[in-house]
């Protein structure tokens, strides 16, 4: 397997493999051979494990995302592979960014959320149609948490198609004709089948009902023949390079599938091949992957609260990716991180806010005709735990005490208590001391 790269080029990183080649997505976007297999040199195996041992880049956390964005986080709990569309050699089976990173491109991440949301839908009125219109989903169905917001499938259909969109056809169930043959097929749209389809007689009429319930409650939007939805779906992203494994298939009967003469029985003759790819692995406790959905500009309230159930739904239930059915793609959602990176974000908020403070000119002077007891009484307070703090107090009030002892009463540090005060509250407010 020759790496197809100027001469100059294989002598600055190295020939062969490119050792020197240490950005992973440089390695595999630009020199991996389609033709590659175990008799070339070298093998196949061999460059997909040169791509493996390429570390990620180390890019710095950055968030441009508005203030309305929601967010959920995810971590992947088995094998993930992704861009399986073509040859593995040529996708290698990964989506990586410019930084070697892998990613989980927004289709993909919106394809999930409404896999998940209509196949709640199509439970819910699956279980009308069985055993009568009022029927709600079961409580241990595990899609029931999807419909809960819900009065009618028609409502939820209907915020099923404002969150992701749709096209013409999605309203209708058809027919096609074949080009050739003349023959004309019924199918039936994603939106259809979500009703349940219409498979028993009894079920036409709700479905058909449910349908034209759902086009009314969109109001105007239903007047457009497409609509690209209400949010938008972001490139999911890992907190830290989740590294990379080899996998491998092995197909027992190449001759037989390839048509070869001799071998139409499949015979039990053939030595297996086996055809290796690489797939993101499983990620480390506290690692994790953030999907983020954007609220465009018809987003109406509420419907963040669903986009992000369905997507947290469908990553825990359907997976993401390829081979989902054989275990692949599977996420665990998980709260706390949610939590732990509001408390974060919080306090990098305050501590922003705290070093942007200057002390009050009025704080000052009331401080400065203070007697010398009553001023260490105050500072004291502040030389236990920060949870036991004087809750009454502002952020500009403490900044202005620290400032005042530090520059006109440096007396106050020479006490145990006033020492610890100062050091606490120099510590909270990123101030040096003297």
């Amino acid at each position: 397997m020759p790496i197809h790269a100027p001469s100059m080029t294989q002598a600055i990183l190295g020939h062969g493999l490119l050792p020197e080649c240490r950005s992973r997505s440089l390695f595999k976007d630009r020199f991996a051979d389609p033709q590659a297999n175990d008799h070339t040199e070298p093998t196949r195996k061999e460059w997909f494990s040169a791509l493996l041992s390429k570390p990620a880049e180390t890019i710095p956390a950055s968030n441009w995302h508005p203030d309305t964005a929601g967010y959920v986080h995810a971590r992947l709990m088995s094998r993930l592979m992704l861009n399986m569309a073509g040859g593995v050699m040529e996708n290698t089976g990964l989506m990586l960014d410019r930084f070697g990173l892998p990613v989980i491109p927004g289709s993909a991440v919106k394809g999930c959320a409404r896999r998940m949301a209509l196949q709640a839908l199509h439970d819910w009125v699956e279980s009308q149609i069985e055993k009568g219109s009022a029927v709600r989903p079961a409580e241990d169905d595990a899609c029931a948490l999807c419909c809960k917001d819900f009065a009618t499938p028609a409502e939820m259909l209907a915020a099923i198609a404002r969150i992701f969109g749709w096209v013409d056809q999605d309203w209708d169930a058809g027919k096609n004709r074949d080009p050739q043959t003349r023959v004309e097929t019924t199918w039936k749209s994603d939106f259809y089948w979500a009703c349940a389809g219409g498979s028993q007689a009894t079920g036409s009429a709700l479905v058909a009902k449910i349908i034209a319930e759902a086009r009314i409650n969109l109001g105007n939007l239903s007047a457009h023949k497409s609509f690209a939805g209400t949010f938008a779906f972001l490139t999911a992203s890992s907190n830290a390079d989740p590294h990379l494994e080899l996998d491998i298939v092995t197909p027992h009967h190449t001759k037989y599938h390839q048509g070869e003469p001799g071998y139409e029985n499949a015979p039990d003759t053939e030595d297996p091949v086996p055809v290796y790819f690489p797939t993101v692995a499983p990620q480390a406790d506290g690692h994790y992957f953030t999907f983020p959905i954007i609220p465009l500009r018809l987003a109406q309230a509420g419907d963040l609260d669903h986009a992000k159930g369905w997507l947290a739904f469908g990553l825990n239930l359907l997976g993401i990716g390829a081979k989902t059915n054989a275990g692949y793609g599977w996420f665990e959602v998980d709260d706390r991180i949610a939590s732990r990176l509001a408390d974060e974000k919080k306090q990098r908020q305050e501590a922003a806010a705290a070093a942007a403070l200057t002390p009050s000119p009025e704080l000052i002077e009331t401080f400065a005709t203070m007697p010398e007891q009553q001023l260490a009484g105050i500072l004291n307070a502040y030389s236990f735990d920060s949870k036991l703090w004087p809750r009454d107090r502002t952020p500009l009030f403490e900044l202005t005490l620290l400032d005042f002892v530090l520059c006109s009463a440096p007396q106050l540090r020479q006490t145990k208590k006033g020492a610890k005060a100062i050091e606490l509250l120099a510590a909270k407010y990123k101030r040096a001391l003297p």
